[in-house]
């Protein structure tokens, strides 16, 4: 398994999309940040509310990116049944991509600490922000990325095509992130209501941006986990069994 996490991750580092990706990703943040409507050169504000109230849309596009070609891209080549006879279980395979994919998602965050330090050296009086706030909401980010991720490798599983694969993964991304939430002010009853809201990442990753960690927003994110790769499993053993 750890030969293929190797493999994985070096296939990803060695590939266009993922810095063309981080690329997007760093660059967009950083102009809400600071650039756009409501931005620390507009306002003046030393605070980081822009960044993550926009960087869950871009992880929405940069998870299923990274994951597209994960199973997609071996099943077009027929790669997968030479990797399927290998001396791994099907879900050593599926970890071993997902942890590439993790690690590459963590290292999208890691320059964005930039934004952070440069905010706390602008505040007034200097380090004066909500640092528990903050580093709530990277982790909120971090687990928001890691469930988009799970999905993505799922909808890799489902097809052929990359391009379908990221589209497919986009799809049930938005479900998850605010799908569930727009569903919630259906007329549908209170009790409905409050669980299609319980179901949105949004939902959790807001919680978690307000500073406190609570234990039932870290579950939340692991089972969206523990769903995205279980439901790559079952198609993997529906397509080989």
């Amino acid at each position: 398994m750890l030969a293929l996490w190797r493999k994985e991750t070096m296939a990803l580092l060695h590939s266009l999309i993922a810095y063309l990706t981080w690329a997007i990703f760093l660059v967009g943040t950083g102009l809400f940040l600071w650039v756009f409507s409501g931005g620390v050169i507009q306002t003046g504000a030393a605070e980081m509310e822009a960044f993550f109230s926009i960087a869950p849309w871009f992880m929405l596009f940069l998870a299923p990116a990274l994951t597209m070609r994960s199973f997609a891209e071996e099943f077009r080549t027929g790669s997968y049944e030479l990797l399927a006879t290998a001396p791994l279980s099907r879900w050593e395979i599926i970890l071993a991509k997902y942890f590439a994919v993790a690690g590459v998602l963590g290292f999208a965050l890691v320059p964005t600490g930039v934004f952070y330090a440069s905010i706390s050296w602008l505040a007034q009086p200097r380090g004066a922000v909500d640092h528990g706030a903050i580093q709530g909401a990277y982790i909120g980010l971090f687990a928001l990325g890691l469930s988009l991720a799970a999905l993505g490798l799922w909808a890799s599983t489902l097809t052929v095509h990359t391009i379908i694969a990221f589209l497919l993964g986009l799809l049930l991304g938005f479900i998850w992130l605010i799908g569930f939430e727009f569903a919630s002010e259906l007329p549908v009853g209170r009790f409905l209501q409050e669980l299609l809201a319980q179901l949105s990442l949004m939902e959790h990753y807001r919680s978690l941006s307000r500073g406190v960690l609570d234990s039932r927003d870290i579950l939340y994110f692991l089972s969206v986990i523990v769903l995205g790769l279980s439901l790559s499993h079952f198609q993997l053993s529906r397509r080989h069994p």
